[in-house]
């Protein structure tokens, strides 16, 4: 059984990272790196991997004009190169002297006996060339070899996003702090070196947006992310910190500073109709923020208590936000509802004239607010009620409540639905 192995001798040396500037949407960023020289061709090196993530059509150059630019892949340049392979057998070791047919494959010419065979290609011993590092190459030719050339690189990529993280903690019922971060995704094999950062709340138009695996995250320093301004509803945020963004990792950053106002209610919606009828209360949280907040999202905490958690929507300044975050069992009410005869009431022929019976318990060692929400038709009118609190709302009767702890509430109403 023979074995073929092949030896590369090569100094491989890999590129430095140069800084980067990043411009990160939701689902897409453009990457910005300042390049200036001497010569008549620039190149820059792509890993296939990084590569695979630019948007078709995205590349650009920003300085010193050019005459050409091209792509190729850096393996095809080893197409006819020279090389040695040496084959082992248990008697003998035979040096082969080939040429490269197909540098993808690595498909060799045996020059002496014209025959083809494939390879290893980290067992080749390269006679004449040194392969280059495995990517694509992105080449700018300029007029000359005397050109001083200076310019930005740009391009959009998939894979690095960013998504805002907010920590709301209540201490009680109107005092509560929030604290936003930004966590940045890169989920490319590649890593960065990061000059300036800046975070872009809106989203551009793609043909597709790519899809995200959340990987292990890790903090970085005090230094905060600033607001820089809004501009047709893409508000956009800078952080001038240089760090590393490595491969397949996040960063998550302090982001801007917020003055929230918080209130906590129960609440509970149930619908008018005879029979006999219970539930609990819900927990709602309303939530004003002093600026505009990017989507993201919301872990609460009650008293160091977790909550859960919401997906936060885009919140325009001073718009009040409700959450609402499971039951609470300590809160409930009973409902007793019966259709009034006719005979007691007078009514169209359309309409339908209830009578209902509340109580509403709270089991809590405290006292609570909250309201419970009666949903009828197109219309709903109040002809009597013993309720210390209600009032029709549009096609609703709603029912405000403020009990001390321990306290059971009853009530009783009689409405028209029609």
């Amino acid at each position: 059984m023979l074995l073929a192995i092949i030896i590369i001798f090569i100094n491989y040396f890999p590129n430095s990272l140069s800084a980067v500037e990043l411009h990160i949407h939701k689902s897409v960023t453009e990457i910005r790196e300042n390049y200036k020289g001497h010569g008549n061709i620039y190149n820059h090196l792509f890993s296939n991997s990084e590569y695979e993530n630019i948007i078709d059509g995205s590349i650009s150059w920003n300085g010193t004009s050019f005459i050409k630019q091209e792509l190729y892949n850096t393996d095809d340049t080893l197409k006819d190169a020279f090389v040695i392979v040496k084959q082992l057998s248990a008697c003998d070791c035979k040096i082969i002297q080939a040429k490269i047919i197909d540098p993808q494959t690595m498909l060799l010419e045996n020059l002496e006996t014209g025959t083809y065979f494939y390879a290893d290609k980290h067992s080749i011993e390269y006679k004449y060339k040194r392969p280059s590092k495995s990517g694509v190459t992105l080449a700018f030719h300029f007029h000359n070899t005397k050109t001083n050339y200076n310019g930005t690189l740009a391009y959009l990529i998939k894979g690095i996003t960013w998504l805002p993280n907010y920590d709301l903690s209540i201490t009680n019922f109107d005092t509560c702090s929030l604290r936003g971060y930004a966590v940045i995704r890169n989920n490319q094999q590649q890593e960065y070196e990061v000059n300036n950062t800046y975070l872009y709340s809106g989203d551009i138009q793609l043909v597709k947006n790519p899809s995200l695996t959340i990987y292990p995250r890790y903090n970085s320093s005090s230094d905060s992310i600033e607001f820089n301004n809004e501009e047709k509803g893409f508000y956009s945020y800078s952080f001038k910190v240089p760090y590393t963004l490595r491969s397949l990792s996040s960063v998550r950053l302090p982001f801007i500073n917020i003055t929230p106002q918080c209130q906590f209610h129960y609440k509970a919606i149930t619908s008018i109709h005879t029979g006999q009828y219970k539930g609990v209360f819900q927990r709602y949280y309303d939530l004003i923020s002093n600026q505009f907040l990017p989507a993201g999202i919301l872990t609460i905490r009650d008293n160091q208590v977790l909550i859960g958690q919401s997906n936060l929507p885009d919140l325009p300044e001073n718009y009040t936000h409700t959450i609402t975050l499971g039951q609470d069992s300590d809160i409930r009410y009973s409902i007793k509802s019966n259709l009034i005869s006719s005979n007691e009431v007078q009514t169209t022929d359309k309409s339908r004239p209830y009578s209902l019976d509340i109580t509403i318990s709270n089991f809590k060692n405290k006292e609570i607010t909250g309201q419970l929400d009666f949903h009828g038709t197109s219309h709903i009118s109040l002809s009597e009620s013993t309720c210390m609190s209600g009032k029709i709302d549009g096609n609703a009767y709603i029912l405000l409540l403020k009990l001390q702890q321990g306290e059971i509430y009853r009530c009783q109403f009689n409405v028209i639905l029609k």
